[in-house]
């Protein structure tokens, strides 16, 4: 995906902030941005709330689940990553 993709997408009510490692605090604002996050930034490769959360926002993308489930998801696998800000 390249760095624009992402503006035309669907968007949560409110950004997720996320840190990892000690890079700045980084703004999640959707599923698919969220998707690229978890599959190829994340700082473990597996976890029950990882997996939730990459289920969750490819199911919203696809219209087969609310796109706030996905972010409550998405919240759970950072908060299991110890990531959340």
């Amino acid at each position: 995906m390249h760095p624009s993709s992402h503006t035309d997408e669907l968007r949560w009510t409110a950004p997720v902030a996320i840190r990892i490692g000690r890079r700045s605090s980084e703004f999640i604002h959707g599923p698919a941005e969220a998707i690229d996050y978890l599959e190829h930034r994340w700082p473990f490769l597996h976890g029950p709330c990882l997996d939730a959360a990459k289920r969750r926002c490819v199911e919203a993308m696809n219209s087969l689940a609310h796109i706030e489930v996905a972010r409550e998801a998405f919240i759970s696998a950072a908060a299991e990553a110890n990531i959340l800000t």
